[in-house]
């Protein structure tokens, strides 16, 4: 996938109105989908144009954030939803959010008709919408009566195709913690397994002949599509069921044979910002290695679509950051490429090699390349096996502040920390009491937890700066609680704790 690609994956599974039940298996639908997406051997996204946004609290919020990343986004947009999807008086398709009230859809819910306009808007040459909820057919085939020509146009939107999972009422398997939606289910069981006889790669329209016989064998309610112009020969998938043929190969296998041993030989360097500032400017694939002993892993595979250098950087500077791991241990390796990268795509071959001989990078799809996804993302529980989960943020990492016997603002000291910290400190945006509130300190560096206490005592009790595994946060909130944060700064108080998650990757009460 290209850069310009974004996955916006939403599953709501806890409901606030008892008159919608929670729905575990949505939870388990939502990551089944995120780890179909960013299997290098099948859909090939990487992690950080995946967008996952599990269990929004509200329908409103929602749908900025989904109108955001939407106008942001200029190749492919992909948009999933898992949840309960209810119909209003007026007959629209509303897809629920945590608090929304199945008594008022229409204005607690998100109308699927403001989908429908974040579509609109998107600079997005390929637009997939796949919908696994109750009546998300109805769209498709409209409903009897006056309404059903606004529903029927609702997917009627230039480059869109639109997977849905029921006209009526979608089924949910009522046994098992683990299981997810037999939609989702099936969708991803056919994407896995491949189909035989079909092209090499899997467009949606592919997959929709045999999601639909599959569900139908088991008496679940039969999906729906509807596709315009070209976009229903979207590669969705490899098909890893594809045989070979006699088409014409763009890569034949000797040139790919020949350019894994090339990589294989390179050599390693020290990563380090001197060895990455000899480095020309120049796109190519990397690895980067891990040394134990006698023994070298590869931790992390991707390409540098511009500059191997720069994206090396960064990940010095976000490993520097880190607990639980020393970067001395660490080495890169890289290959300069001339080829179009997005259409070569080296990383994928790579992916795809080292899994076979079961040498999958453990940071590879761990969200270690990630970037700040935004606020709506703050709330996701993270996997034991997330890169943020087994290296957290290092609190104790030195700053420095210009003049600080001179007095600076918040906003000013804020500021400062942003540009030193080697992870994301992210604040309320743009806040007037920040310019008024100022602080004097002595001179010499602080840790980053010192200079949190002290900004949370300057800020008073109205303000919170939550420290979570992978980044830091600064609101206008009182007592709001992460699923993995592992320390709170509000006031004079400071709440230090071990999120279970933590706990459950065997890390030790230490950060």
């Amino acid at each position: 996938m290209g850069s310009d690609d974004a996955a916006i994956l939403i599953g709501v599974s806890q409901y606030r109105d008892p008159s919608l039940l929670d729905v575990p298996a949505a939870r388990n639908s939502l990551h089944a989908m995120h780890r179909l997406l960013t299997s290098p051997e099948l859909c090939g996204w990487s992690e950080d144009q995946v967008h996952i946004l599990e269990d929004p609290a509200g329908a409103t919020d929602l749908a900025l954030e989904v109108h955001r990343l939407a106008e942001q986004t200029t190749g492919t947009l992909l948009i999933y939803f898992v949840g309960h999807g209810v119909v209003s008086r007026s007959g629209a398709l509303c897809l629920t959010a945590g608090d929304t009230q199945l008594r008022y859809p229409d204005l607690t819910g998100l109308e699927y008709d403001k989908v429908r306009s974040a579509l609109l808007d998107s600079p997005a040459q390929v637009k997939l919408v796949i919908l696994d909820c109750c009546y998300s057919g109805r769209i498709i085939q409209g409903l009897a009566g006056a309404g059903e020509s606004q529903l029927v146009d609702s997917t009627d939107i230039r480059g869109v195709y639109t997977l849905t999972a029921a006209d009526q009422v979608a089924h949910v398997p009522s046994h098992g913690e683990s299981a997810g939606t037999s939609f989702t289910q099936a969708l991803c069981d056919v994407v896995r397994s491949g189909i035989p006889g079909a092209p090499p790669a899997l467009a949606l329209t592919d997959i929709y002949p045999k999601l639909k016989s599959t569900l139908k064998a088991h008496g679940f309610p039969e999906p729906n599509q509807r596709g315009t112009d070209t976009v229903e020969s979207y590669p969705f998938s490899r098909n890893v069921a594809y045989a070979g043929g006699s088409g014409f190969r763009l890569l034949p296998q000797e040139h790919v044979d020949r350019f894994l041993r090339i990589l294989a030989a390179q050599p390693r360097h020290d990563l380090t910002a001197d060895r990455i500032g000899e480095l020309e400017d120049w796109p190519g694939v990397y690895l980067l290695h891990r040394e134990s002993g006698d023994a070298s892993e590869i931790l992390y595979a991707a390409m540098g679509d511009r500059s191997i250098a720069a994206r090396l950087g960064q990940h010095l500077r976000k490993i520097s950051g880190r607990c639980h791991i020393d970067v001395r241990d660490l080495s890169f390796s890289y290959l300069k490429l001339d080829d179009d990268l997005g259409v070569v795509a080296p990383d994928r071959l790579v992916l795809q090699h080292l899994h076979a001989q079961g040498r999958s990078p453990r940071w590879n799809n761990s969200g270690f390349g990630n970037k700040d996804a935004g606020r709506m993302r703050d709330s996701h529980r993270r996997s034991s096996d997330h890169f943020d989960v087994l290296h957290p943020i290092d609190l104790s990492w030195r700053v420095r502040f210009d003049d600080p016997s001179l007095g600076v603002s918040a906003q000013q000291m804020a500021a400062q920390l942003r540009a030193q910290l080697p992870y994301t400190f992210r604040i309320e945006p743009r806040d007037t009491e920040l310019d008024q509130v100022r602080l004097t300190f002595p001179d010499g560096s602080l840790s980053a937890d010192q200079a949190f206490r002290l900004l949370a005592y300057a800020m008073g009790d109205a303000w919170q700066i939550s420290a979570l595994v992978g980044q830091v946060l600064m609101y206008r909130e009182q007592d709001k609680r992460y699923p993995d944060a592992i320390r709170y700064y509000a006031g004079t108080r400071t709440i230090t704790e071990m999120p279970e998650v933590c706990k459950a990757a065997g890390l030790p009460d230490d950060f």
